[in-house]
């Protein structure tokens, strides 16, 4: 299986020392696992979203998430954990294998363990390299023992790069090119959030024709600021709609009172009132809700971005919903969202109520709505192909592997 003198020199002299604790994080549970490991700094959030892609495609599925720099924040469902990467001395990585048991292993990026690639090869579970890139063999050993590389990029099933770069560099390195795929690099998705068919039917035809932006999870602190830029841009759209949504109920009740004390037209929906053509703001207290009021806001402003310390909506999130956004200064773990959207022009950042009143009238506009929401698209849906790909062989290998063990 090792088959190379410089791979075995160095699992002999890592073996040497003495082999650091392992403890994993939970029980393995019972049935499929797929272990996805991030190498590539700062791409977490792909994997972590490619994560909730397989478990949601394949009920029943669980995934190990692992990564060499920083975690993957909070997973949000039962399916996925978490564990620590283990020290790559072979006693280690033997039990770390032996204890999880994948059935596959998803490799993204590069900068290969050899112990643990090769314990997980010697387990016999599938293994792909996906996301390759030049970077991730750029290290003092794959430039000084090249037939390290070499040898553990055979241990692998399949193997895609990145770009044509990463292509030649791994052929280089003595992987065959017909063992291999070129595709997008992966990248984060936005996930749509449920929605029920017959309100947004309902509220779509009762709004047709009406602008309508979305200020989401607004922030008590914003509340004044979201209404004073509403009344500015109402002078030059009468007809525009300002969908007011709180994740607190008692929150939102006291921006109703003060709506209505600045002589504005409110509907409350928690209350079962329906928007009529006067309405200028509809007043919106849950969560579960959310994903109705992004589909049919063309603008969204994310609550939160004008003061620091408060959490906001995922921007990949809002523009998978087609909805043009504007957001604060403050935007905490999101800054690379922010600057792929804000590139892409799909997203614009404001500071106060004139500029947040300014940016409103002009994208609320239907060529520059429809142009920002475009260019989200765009970002969101990038890489998605390679995506389908990644889940496509896994879902083929997880099923010949469940017919084999029957």
């Amino acid at each position: 299986m090792r088959g190379s003198l410089g791979l075995t020199a160095y699992r002999t002299l890592s073996g040497r020392r003495k082999p650091p604790d392992f403890a994993p994080v939970r029980d393995r549970p019972e049935g499929e696992l797929v272990w996805i490991h991030a190498a590539e700094p700062g791409n977490n959030r792909a994997l972590n979203d490619l994560a909730h892609r397989l478990v949601y495609m394949r009920p029943g599925c669980h995934v190990l998430l692992t990564a060499a720099h920083d975690d993957f924040g909070d997973r949000g469902v039962d399916e996925i954990w978490q564990d620590r990467m283990p020290p790559d001395h072979p006693d280690v990585t033997d039990a770390f294998v032996a204890h999880w048991a994948p059935d596959m292993l998803i490799w993204a990026w590069g900068d290969l363990l050899p112990n643990l690639i090769l314990s997980t090869a010697e387990s016999g579970a599938h293994m792909m390299l996906v996301d390759a890139d030049v970077d991730g063999f750029d290290g003092r050993r794959d430039r000084w023992l090249p037939e390290v590389p070499r040898a553990l990029l055979a241990q692998f099933n399949h193997v895609t790069a990145r770009d044509r770069s990463a292509h030649l560099r791994l052929a280089q390195m003595g992987r065959p090119v017909g063992a291999m795929e070129l595709a997008d690099p992966l990248h984060p998705f936005g996930k749509m959030l449920p929605v029920i068919d017959s309100d947004l039917a309902d509220l779509t035809a009762a709004l047709a024709g009406r602008p309508i932006w979305l200020s989401a999870r607004t922030s008590p602190q914003e509340c004044a600021t979201i209404l004073a830029a509403h009344k500015l841009a109402l002078k030059f759209s009468h007809r525009l709609l300002l969908i007011l949504h709180f994740s607190d109920g008692a929150e939102a009740l006291k921006a109703e009172q003060a709506a209505r004390a600045q002589s504005l037209l409110v509907a409350n929906w928690s209350d079962g009132t329906f928007p009529d053509d006067n309405t200028q703001v509809l007043i919106a207290d849950d969560d579960a809700e959310l994903g109705l009021w992004l589909r049919v806001a063309t603008v969204t402003f994310l609550g939160g971005s004008m003061q620091a310390g408060v959490e906001i909506c995922d921007p990949y999130s809002v523009a998978a919903h087609g909805s043009a956004i504007v957001y604060g200064p403050n935007v905490g773990e999101h800054v690379d969202a922010f600057t792929r959207l804000m590139n892409a022009g799909a997203a614009r950042i404001v500071n106060d109520t004139p500029s947040l009143g300014r940016a409103i009238s002009q994208m609320i506009a239907p060529d520059h709505a429809a142009h920002m929401a475009t260019a989200g698209w765009d970002v969101v849906t990038r890489g998605a192909d390679s995506l389908d790909r990644i889940i496509s062989l896994t879902q083929t290998r997880l099923d010949s592997r469940r017919s084999e063990n029957r």
